[in-house]
């Protein structure tokens, strides 16, 4: 699976060329592709994918993590299964009740469940520049420190005059590291509820065996359904809300894809850094990802050894074990990849062809500015390991933040840091409301000690000196472990707990003996000493990276080539063809999987144990109207060269007509290395709508979901 919003955000690696199917784009920018949007097979007006507001852009929402789009006028919503494992099927089950072994059917609106706390869909507004209001204030002679300050409470000022009622939320993006800002208004509904999730035998079929590895076979679809207040306005759960009135939806293409045809997605990807330097790539793919698979390798076993069925806790830890497989696999096929791609060969020739360009037509400054961005790099990556083993206590992490938030209490909401602001709050409650079916202490307590013993043998210049102390890094095993046992012995343990804690005004937390709130109190200077380091860091690396952009957009001028912005949660489209791929001599894949692959993966057991229904349904051919000749079946998943990374699961595939023909979830680990480079032969895995549909009529009799669709054939 591509997308799990926790975890990690990794480096992505610099590349100078474009490929005619490559590129996150902007929806403005799709005007200046129009040539390469024909010469790809789009038959569609231009206009509807470069204005946010026309269909089909209005139906594509965010799930905050993962993409999602309309695809009925009562606010149902397509995306991803492994989207919602945790927000909505991890929340909704317990020790007799599991529905990623059931799976769950609304049969109708009353039946659908709650979502956990803070589970959001967000629907975009407004998009508008705001570069010069952001930028307000600053000169070439502003400090980094008070630069950094200056932009923050410029942003802050803006977010505050845009947020005019309850369910707005606005956000400040920044594009080109700081050389564009845009204000991004969203409606933040709610109410969400689960319609449809598949078992997981559908769901995940495959499981981590099968992820990230083609031909597959997964049902990775899920429905929800979003509800507001009967005015529209957004509101929290209550018995008398209404379904949500989308401006527009998608339609459902029961005719589908063939081979060839031309397909876009439209979501929200994550993050990419595309536009980073050679250094950085050389260091991740030497030592940076090297480090990330120790660290994923290690928390996973971490897991598997305290983590039990009969207490609960195997279950709570279920999305983020989930979360560590996937990363582990992935990066593990990123360094794989990048060696059979020769990566760092390839990019050092560019990076060196890039810097004679700067040699030739840069001024001594933008020379200076790079040398300045590329120390500030080394530097960093010193203390980039050191900074990975910090830490890893979930409950330490939360008594700090509330001991944080009760320090900005004291002051007015306009002085106080973002993310401890009013606004926060509720975002603040909702995290600590999810820890009851998400966190263990024993489990988190067992994973901190192990971590810790890394961290205590790492060069004392680079751990925080305080912290040290105060756990005795350097003192005996015995005595670290006893500290740590201390700590864990504080009353604050659950949900419950810390909605207390949040309550305590400054001074009784200040008051408290209990060693937990002791800890975040005698490491709280310590903490905010480093912040503003990484923040005046953070801000002169901000500059010169900005300085660094500029210079990359010039040489790309130079060959009459575009540069999009690096992903950064806000809207994109990516287009391309549906299409096989041969990666090697005598082994090349068929874009289309069919539902016979099914029983022919099955064994019976985990991860490959379809049920006796659905190997029965295949066995009598039973495809209905879903059925395509070439193939001889019914597809299940399908290949596309389609650019997708982190945040694009669940994005609708859609084709020249707007009808959704897909929801994009996955890449192949052959060509993974594409999150960082891209490569023509770079392939996107969607889960094909037919199967969708077939799985809802034959297998589910889901005869209320398949009436509120509009389905096309």
């Amino acid at each position: 699976m591509i997308i799990k919003k926790y975890l990690f955000v990794f480096f992505t690696l610099f590349s100078f060329n474009i490929f005619a199917d490559e590129g996150m784009w902007e929806p403005h920018q799709m005007e200046l592709l129009q040539k390469e949007l024909r010469a790809n097979g789009y038959k569609g007006n231009v206009s509807n994918v470069s204005d946010l507001f026309k269909h089909p852009m209005s139906a594509i929402v965010s799930l905050g993590g993962c993409s999602a789009a309309f695809v009925s006028s009562e606010g149902l919503i397509a995306t991803n299964y492994h989207c919602i494992e945790n927000s909505y099927l991890q929340f909704n089950s317990n020790a007799e009740t599991d529905l990623f072994e059931t799976g769950f059917v609304a049969r109708t609106k009353a039946a659908e469940k709650r979502s956990a706390p803070g589970a959001r869909v967000y629907v975009t507004l407004e998009s508008s520049n705001i570069s010069k209001q952001v930028l307000d204030g600053l000169t070439d002679d502003t400090k980094a420190i008070d630069r950094a300050k200056i932009i923050e409470d410029n942003k802050k000022d803006i977010i505050r005059k845009c947020e005019t009622s309850d369910g707005i939320e606005c956000r400040v993006r920044s594009f080109f590291s700081g050389e564009t800002y845009k204000l991004e208004k969203v409606l933040k509904l709610k109410d969400i509820r689960l319609v449809y999730a598949p078992p997981a035998y559908i769901g995940e079929y495959g499981g981590e065996i099968d992820n990230w590895m083609y031909p597959r076979h997964t049902g990775d679809f899920a429905l929800l359904r979003a509800y507001s207040a009967k005015d529209g306005s957004s509101k929290e759960f209550k018995e008398d809300n209404i379904p949500y009135k989308s401006n527009s939806f998608l339609k459902v293409s029961a005719k589908g894809v063939d081979d060839n045809d031309f397909v876009m997605v439209v979501g929200y990807p994550g993050r990419t850094n595309r536009t980073i330097t050679f250094n950085e790539i050389e260091w991740d793919l030497k030592i940076g990802f090297q480090e990330t698979v120790k660290f994923l390798k290690r928390g996973i076993e971490l897991m598997e050894e305290n983590t039990y069925p009969t207490d609960g806790s195997k279950l709570k830890y279920r999305g983020l074990k989930s979360g560590y497989e996937n990363y582990y696999k992935k990066i593990s096929g990123q360094i794989d990849g990048a060696n059979n791609f020769k990566l760092i060969e390839t990019e050092k020739i560019k990076w060196d062809e890039f810097l004679q360009f700067v040699k030739n037509g840069a001024s001594d400054e933008d020379k200076n500015y790079l040398n300045e961005l590329l120390d500030l790099i080394n530097q960093d990556q010193e203390k980039a390991i050191a900074r990975r083993y910090y830490g890893n206590s979930s409950l330490i992490s939360q008594a700090k933040i509330l001991y944080r938030n009760a320090v900005e209490r004291e002051k007015t909401d306009a002085d106080r840091k973002p993310g401890y602001q009013d606004r926060d709050q509720e975002r603040m409650i909702n995290r600590i409301k999810s820890l009851n079916y998400s966190f263990d202490p024993r489990v988190d307590q067992a994973m901190f000690k192990d971590r810790l013993m890394v961290y205590k043998d790492i060069d004392y210049s680079l751990r925080r000196s305080v912290y040290s102390k105060l756990l005795k890094l350097d003192e005996s095993e015995e005595a670290i472990l006893n500290k740590v046992d201390e700590v864990y012995s504080t009353e604050f343990k659950n949900s419950e707990s810390f909605l207390k804690m949040m309550a305590m005004s400054f001074d009784q937390l200040n008051n408290s003996n209990d060693p937990l709130v002791l800890f975040a109190k005698e490491t709280f200077d310590e903490s905010m000493k480093y912040e503003k380091e990484s923040e005046e860091t953070g801000a002169k690396r901000q500059l010169l990276k900005s300085k660094f952009i500029g210079l990359l957009k010039k040489y790309y001028e130079s060959s009459n080539k575009q540069l999009y912005a690096d992903a950064n949660g806000t809207l994109r489209v990516t287009y391309g063809n549906v299409k096989g791929v041969s990666l090697k001599d005598g082994l090349t894949y068929d874009p289309f999987t069919r539902l016979e692959g099914i029983p022919q993966k099955h064994i019976g057991e985990k991860p490959f144990n379809a049920s006796d229904k659905l190997l029965n349904l295949i066995n009598e051919k039973d495809y209905g109207k879903y059925y395509y000749e070439p193939i001889n079946s019914v597809p299940v998943n399908f290949l596309s060269t389609l650019d997708i990374t982190n945040g694009n699961s669940g994005s609708a595939t859609i084709n020249s007509d707007f009808e959704l023909v897909g929801l994009a979830f996955d890449g192949m680990l052959e060509t993974i290395i594409a999150d960082y480079k891209y490569i023509p032969e770079a392939r996107t895995i969607s889960v094909d709508s037919r199967y969708l549909l077939w799985t809802l009529e034959k297998l589910e009799n889901a005869e209320n979901i398949l009436e509120e669709l509009s389905i096309t054939n």
